[in-house]
């Protein structure tokens, strides 16, 4: 059988998403990067409080994904959810200037409402650029990643210095400036490279007679119980509005369309290698993300920041640590990207799953490095920051084979009338990892941080294994993609 020729040419349209991307990235990375020190040092929160706050943000943001994801399949289109969701949070991070926690709520909503719209559908039309079996889909989506490290990359640095004189308000203001260019290089970029790409369904159902729709709008008392800290009263009620949903769409009988057609089992199999995938994701996600809350604050309070040249000392920003996985990122992304493509033409690029493994095995590894740190550390002494820096590098290896390959699966398994929510499924697995992570952040300096960074190795390898007895499985459920 003759071998299928393999393009290697990226679509043009991919730079324009890339620089999208790239602004709102810088929008949220910058904001991001300061919240937790914003919280505790300025708006004076207990650190296990803001921890769980930051957490239950952070976790917010991804599964608003659903919200926005469910909204463009059905109504608005990925082009206009994604040009609402910028506004949006151009909006919060104006709002949040204000240095009150009421205002920072209200930021808070808008921020969580935006990327809702914003990052599922981005990344939809992104998948759109490419056949199924493309081969350059999982190098695209790795460059396409690169966007969103260059933003994190610049975001932190942009503010780290109005940051660490206390003026917030200019930091946030900058973080809004950076959406609104993101949004209008969208928006002016569209019609020349983007063209009928992200366009609304031509089947809309009724709005107001969708009980799907219904369905979210009930959810909604129930995320703000989830916020005010009631869990177990929000799952209770989560489970029961989703039985009855169930219930209602076994009973109902609606007019067949494109969009409400059955799901054939073959369909079905892959929905659940999407599933299954992303709960395997939350295990990764829920260590990757110490980076924001645990390891920001570690940097802070044990971290030697000085650095002295030529008889002058200056003490690095807390938050510009950040950048450091964002800039790893941009440095090794080109070579994840070509290393699939070389690989791909070999026939020998490890499966989607496959590669899930080996980043389990990559955030141990970066977390074995806190570990000796934790070790090292000695009374009131602070560590050198390459410590902070090596964890920092595996953990951006880790994230290389994970994260883009992840989207690019998503895309790729799910049917075409349902990409934008099962993306937005995607992202609920990272809501869930963005909580736990608040969550177990608020066990920083509680107990011991040889513990704190020893249980974020074990963890990791054991679901590894797991993830590894079940390959065979996958690999069938997912009927010939790799």
């Amino acid at each position: 059988m003759e071998q299928a020729v393999v393009k290697t040419k990226q679509p043009t349209g991919l730079w324009l998403l890339f620089m999208t991307e790239l602004w709102e990235r810088f929008s949220y990375y910058a904001m991001r990067g300061i919240l937790i020190l914003y919280m505790i040092y300025l708006l004076k929160m207990e650190n296990t409080h803001a921890s769980n706050i930051y957490g239950t943000f952070t976790s917010l943001v991804y599964l608003s994904a659903l919200l926005g994801g469910f909204l463009a399949d059905r109504y608005l289109g990925q082009k206009w959810a994604t040009i609402w969701g910028g506004l949006m949070i151009a909006a919060g991070m104006f709002v949040m200037s204000v240095p009150t926690e009421s205002f920072l709520y209200i930021a808070m909503g808008l921020i969580i409402l935006g990327n809702g719209f914003f990052k599922p559908n981005v990344v939809a039309i992104v998948g759109q650029l490419y056949d199924t079996n493309d081969a350059r889909r999982d190098g695209g989506f790795t460059i396409f990643y690169m966007s969103v490290n260059i933003g994190a990359f610049f975001g932190p640095l942009m503010v780290g210095h109005y940051a660490a004189a206390g003026n917030y308000k200019a930091a946030f203001w900058i973080a809004g400036a950076g959406m609104i260019i993101g949004l209008l290089t969208f928006i002016l970029g569209y019609k020349k490279f983007l063209s009928g790409k992200g366009a609304a369904p031509k089947d809309k159902p009724v709005f107001y007679k969708d009980p799907a729709l219904w369905a979210i709008v009930l959810a909604i008392p129930m995320i703000v119980l989830y916020m005010k800290g009631h869990h177990m009263a929000s799952y209770i009620s989560f489970a029961v509005l989703a039985a009855a949903y169930y219930v209602y769409n076994k009973k109902v009988k609606r007019a067949k369309t494109k969009n409400t057609a059955p799901l054939t089992a073959e369909e079905k199999q892959k929905i659940a290698v999407i599933a299954i995938l992303a709960f395997f994701s939350i295990f990764f996600w829920a260590a990757f993300e110490q980076a924001g809350a645990a390891l920001n604050l570690f940097a802070y309070e044990y971290t030697d920041r000085v650095i002295s040249l030529f008889g002058y000392t200056w003490e690095i920003p807390t938050n510009w640590f950040q950048s450091l996985n964002p800039l790893y990122v941009v440095i090794f992304a080109p070579l994840f990207s070509k290393l699939w493509i070389e690989l791909a033409k070999k026939g020998i690029e490890p499966s989607t799953p496959a590669k899930f493994v080996v980043s389990l095995w990559l955030i141990a590894l970066a977390f074995a490095v806190m570990l000796i740190g934790a070790f090292v550390l000695v009374g009131n002494a602070k560590i050198s920051l390459f410590y902070l820096a090596f964890t920092y590098l595996f953990q951006t290896f880790a994230e290389l084979c994970i994260s883009p390959v992840g989207k690019s699966v998503v895309t790729k398994l799910a049917p075409a009338r349902y990409v934008s929510l099962l993306i937005g499924i995607w992202y609920l697995s990272n809501a869930v990892a963005n909580k736990l992570a608040g969550v177990y952040s608020g066990y920083f300096q509680k107990i011991s941080n040889e513990q704190f960074f020893l249980w974020l190795v074990i963890v990791p390898l054991a679901v590894s294994g797991v993830l590894m007895l079940s390959m065979k499985k996958i690999k069938a459920w997912m009927h010939g993609v790799h």
